[in-house]
């Protein structure tokens, strides 16, 4: 008898994730899903049942809860159990999102959970991919990007950049300062009565916006006038990395 894996079971076997995990992505994943879904289908996996909710901690989860944007609910529309290790990976992962300020017990945890979150986040995009669902796929890359960041795909790009606080990126965001490249720009006196860092800061924003990646990208859909439904389609990219 001859055997041959599976489309799921070769997905698990590289990213070295459980089979109750691959199975609960083919059954949860659809072509509606979203960032909100997929946060909620990825913390359920069965790699994150081993999270620990010490002993009244679901009473700080719960307050936790109420400062994110997703709110979590049980089953039925009922009121989530805090104290669920699920639960609580979602809303930790939230938190991450966010760069909510954590005790260092609950941050000990959240590195654990992105420690596994990243390939999880990647299995689902083989999974979303492997059935042809492109709008989901998109946004579970995205949220890979999100994690990797420490930011919603909403917030500013600025963000990113070293000692950006919320008032330094408003002040930018008044002055029509949108984007890494848009801070790159300015002139260096400009730029520094704009952000009023510290020389140290200073040469920090510098390392990071000399390192920031400037690609272009331009495609090209071969024999656009054969395509039909289930063919194959040839693409040609071009990427072109400055600087």
């Amino acid at each position: 008898m001859d055997t041959l894996a599976l489309n799921l079971g070769m997905i698990a076997a590289y990213y070295y994730i459980n089979y109750t995990t691959i199975e609960l992505f083919s059954l949860s994943l659809n072509n509606k899903t979203k960032i909100r879904g997929l946060l909620e289908i990825i913390s359920s996996a069965t790699e994150y049942e081993d999270v620990v909710v010490r002993h009244r901690e679901d009473n700080v989860l719960k307050a936790l809860a109420s400062r994110l944007p997703n709110k979590l609910t049980g089953p039925n529309g009922s009121s989530p159990k805090y104290n669920d290790p699920h639960i609580k990976t979602n809303l930790l992962l939230q938190a991450h999102l966010s760069r909510i300020q954590l005790s260092a017990e609950l941050q000990s945890d959240t590195e654990i959970i992105l420690g596994k979150a990243i390939r999880l986040i990647q299995a689902c995009v083989d999974v979303l991919s492997s059935n042809g669902w492109l709008s989901p796929a998109v946004a579970a890359m995205e949220l890979a990007q999100m994690v990797t960041q420490a930011m919603w795909s909403k917030d500013s790009y600025l963000k990113q950049l070293p000692h950006f606080s919320s008032e330094i990126i408003k002040r930018c965001q008044e002055k029509n300062i949108e984007s890494v490249f848009d801070i790159m720009e300015l002139e260096d006196e400009d730029r520094t009565t704009l952000l009023q860092l510290n020389d140290q800061q200073m040469a920090d924003v510098a390392r990071f916006c000399n390192r920031y990646p400037n690609i272009e990208m331009n495609f090209d859909v071969l024999d656009q006038d054969k395509i039909h439904s289930g063919s194959s389609v040839n693409v040609v990219v071009q990427l072109e990395h400055k600087n």
